[in-house]
C-alpha cells in the first residue's frame, strides 16, 4: 500500500487524537553547547590561560562518558580580557549563533555574572557558572540560574576568622583590592570578627595590580595587627605585600582566600625572592591536585592530563583555578544529566531545580566528603599553609562547613 504525505499526516493526527497525547514533534539536538568567557588577556591572563585547558579535558572526559543522555557536548570559549562588557557580548553572540543548543554558560568574573543576570529570562535563560564566589550570587531568589562551585567570599572570611580565633589571634587587618571582587566580604567580615571578639584594626584598599606596597605595609605596621587577611588578588600584589612586610620585620601572620592559594604562584615567588611565603595560610574549597588518594575523579583527570598535556607543566599538575572550573563544569553536567535521566527537557528552570536539589553528593575528589548545594553554593573549605621547602600547601584544619 502506498502512502503519500497527506495520508501520512492524517493517519498520524488520527492516531495522536486516539491516544490522547499532544502532537508535538521536537527534534533531538545533535549536540549540546556550553559557552564560556576566559580572561586570556588582561590583568588575570595567567589564570585564564591555565584554566583554558580544562575545557579541552572536560570535552574529552564528558563525551567519553556519553555526553548528556547520549548527546555529545561542545564548548565555545572566547577571550574577555576580564572586561564584563566583553563577557556579556560573548554570551549574547553565543546565544544568537547556537540558539537552543546552548544550554549553559561559564563566565569569568563577578561583574560579568551580575551584568548577564538580567538577560537570563524566558527563552534566554541558561544555567550559568563562573569563576566567582560572589556572596550575592548565593541567593536563588535573585539569581535562580547562577551558581558557584564552593563557598562564597563571605563564607571564606568566616572560615578564616574562625581559624584566627582558634589560633588565639585578637587584632585583624583586612587588605583588599579596590574591585567589586575585593570589597565583597569586607562588611560581612567586620560583623563576623565582632561576633568572634576579634578587633579589625585596619581596612586597607589597594590597586589590584601595581599597588604602592611600602605605603600599605607602613599602615599595616602602624595597626598592630597580629593577623592579616588578603583578598581580591590573583597573581599579583598579595606576595609583594607579604614580602614587604617581612622586609619591614613585621611578625604579622598572613592569610588569603581562594585566588591567593595557587602553588605555581607561590613556587615562582619562592624561586625568585626566597622562602618568605612559608607559613602563609589560606582557605581552599578543594583538595589540591596531588591529593589523589581516594579521589577517583582526580585520578581520571591525571590520566587524561598525562596524554593531553604531555610535555607541559599541566602534564602532572592541575592548578587550583582549573580545579575550580572543573568543579563548576561537573556541577553543571550532573544537573544536565540528572534532569535528562528524569525525562525532563533541559530548560533552565528544570536544570536549576535539579541543581538546587543536589544533596549528599560524592564528587569523587574535590571535597573532603559528600556535599550539598545550599543556596546554589557549597559552603565548605579547609585551611592550608604553604611550605616553601616542599612547595606544597599542607592542611592546617579539618574540613569546615558554613
Amino acid at each position: 500500500m502506498s502512502m503519500n504525505r497527506r495520508t501520512f499526516l492524517g493517519t498520524t493526527a488520527a492516531t495522536t487524537a486516539l491516544m490522547g497525547t499532544p502532537m508535538i514533534l521536537k527534534a533531538q539536538a545533535s549536540e549540546y553547547v556550553l559557552g564560556a568567557s576566559l580572561p586570556l588577556t588582561g590583568p588575570f591572563a595567567t589564570a585564564g590561560q591555565l584554566v583554558a585547558p580544562a575545557f579541552a579535558l572536560a570535552t574529552k572526559l564528558f563525551n567519553d562518558e556519553g555526553g548528556i543522555a547520549g548527546t555529545p557536548i561542545r564548548f565555545v570559549t572566547e577571550d574577555s580580557g576580564y572586561v564584563p562588557q566583553n563577557t556579556l557580548a560573548n554570551y549574547q553572540r553565543a546565544l544568537a549563533s547556537e540558539g537552543a543548543n546552548m544550554i549553559g554558560y561559564f563566565a569569568d568574573s563577578t561583574g560579568a555574572m551580575k551584568l548577564i543576570a538580567p538577560e537570563l529570562k524566558g527563552e534566554n535563560a541558561r544555567i550559568m557558572g563562573s569563576t566567582s564566589f560572589a556572596s550575592e550570587l548565593a541567593d536563588p531568589a535573585t539569581h535562580p540560574y547562577q551558581y558557584m562551585s564552593g563557598p562564597s567570599y563571605q563564607s571564606q572570611f568566616d572560615i578564616l576568622l574562625q581559624n584566627i580565633k582558634n589560633e588565639g589571634g585578637s587584632k585583624v587587618a583586612f587588605i583588599f583590592s579596590n574591585t567589586e571582587f575585593g570589597r565583597d566580604p569586607i562588611e560581612h567580615g567586620k560583623a563576623t570578627a565582632e561576633r568572634l571578639g576579634l578587633e579589625v584594626v585596619l581596612e586597607e584598599s589597594t590597586k589590584p595590580q601595581g599597588a604602592d606596597i611600602p605605603t600599605h605595609v607602613t599602615k599595616l605596621a602602624q595597626s598592630g595587627a597580629d593577623h592579616c587577611i588578603l583578598h581580591g588578588y590573583v597573581t599579583g600584589v598579595w606576595p609583594q605585600l607579604i614580602g614587604g612586610a617581612r622586609q619591614f620585620g613585621l611578625p604579622t601572620k598572613f592569610m588569603g582566600t581562594f585566588w591567593g592559594m595557587e602553588k605555581l604562584i607561590a613556587d615562582r615567588v619562592t624561586k625568585e625572592a626566597g622562602p618568605f611565603l612559608s607559613g602563609y595560610e589560606g582557605v581552599m574549597p578543594y583538595r589540591y591536585f596531588w591529593d589523589r588518594e581516594d579521589a577517583p575523579r582526580y585520578q581520571q583527570y591525571a590520566e587524561l592530563s598525562k596524554v593531553m598535556f604531555a610535555g607541559t607543566p599541566l602534564e602532572n599538575y592541575m592548578s587550583t583555578w582549573a580545579i575550580q572550573t572543573m568543579c563548576g563544569l561537573e556541577i553543571a553536567m550532573k544537573s544536565f544529566r540528572d534532569t535528562a535521566e528524569a525525562g525532563k527537557e533541559l530548560t533552565a528552570d528544570n536544570v536549576a531545580e535539579t541543581l538546587s536539589g543536589i544533596s549528599d553528593w560524592d564528587t569523587g575528589g574535590f571535597f573532603g566528603g559528600n556535599v550539598s548545594m545550599v543556596n546554589n553554593a557549597i559552603g565548605t573549605g579547609r585551611v592550608y599553609a604553604y611550605d616553601a621547602e616542599s612547595g606544597l600547601f599542607n592542611p592546617k584544619s579539618d574540613w569546615l562547613s558554613v
